[in-house]
């Protein structure tokens, strides 16, 4: 990453006058460049990442027409330890956060629904594939995704988005979803592609709503 100095003796490697880290700070200001901090990334490695992007965005479109119930899926860490990041403050002082004597975790299992926004989840001790059997018995128990009474048509199916997470491979969950194949089936995002799962935006909402909205005084 360049900072001024760097960049004031790039100039000079490349034949420019000599010139001051503080001339340049102020050439690139006036040029409307300022320090943002970068954000991590990864691109996925997937080959087949442009066919699957594009699969889901046909997913999003048959949602969007109620011909299936298109559902987002991932878990989360649930921390005892407060996320912290910048509040007000009065100048020349700084908030202390207690942390626990004992940061326990409890981990999240949830689902969102592209068309409604609606989510559904459930908490668990551990991480496991018995956590995630449980969210899939839980969907396609959802009363809203049951046959309307006297309907002659069945309700549409659901399609759930999941990662390729160790525990969406386990036995124990491809079991379950042989059970009820007939009303859910899974679409697996390509590696690496946390960009396309809509929940994440859930996620991220409730660790700075919830998470980290902690009073201390």
């Amino acid at each position: 990453m360049w900072d001024c100095a760097s960049l004031a003796h790039q100039l000079v490697k490349q034949g420019n006058a000599k010139v001051s880290r503080e001339t340049v700070r102020r050439h690139l200001h006036e040029l409307n460049f300022r320090i943002v901090r970068p954000v991590l990334s990864v691109k996925s490695p997937d080959p087949d990442y442009r066919v699957k992007a594009a699969k889901l965005l046909e997913l999003q479109a048959q949602a969007a027409k109620g011909q299936i119930v298109l559902l987002y899926e991932d878990e989360v860490d649930l921390k005892h330890l407060p996320g912290v990041i910048g509040c007000w403050t009065e100048r020349g002082k700084q908030h202390k956060v207690p942390t626990p004597a004992d940061n326990q975790k409890r981990y999240g299992f949830g689902a969102v629904e592209y068309r409604t926004g609606r989510v559904i989840y459930s908490t668990s001790e551990h991480k496991n594939s018995a956590g995630f059997e449980a969210l899939l018995e839980q969907i396609v128990a959802t009363d809203r995704y049951q046959p309307a009474q006297g309907a002659e048509k069945p309700p549409p199916k659901i399609v759930l988005v999941i990662d390729n997470f160790k525990i969406h491979h386990s036995k124990l969950s491809l079991a379950a979803l042989e059970r009820h194949k007939d009303q859910l089936e899974m679409f697996r995002l390509p590696v690496y592609a946390p960009e396309l799962n809509l929940i994440e935006r859930v996620w991220k909402y409730m660790r700075r709503t919830v998470e980290a909205s902690v009073f201390h005084f």
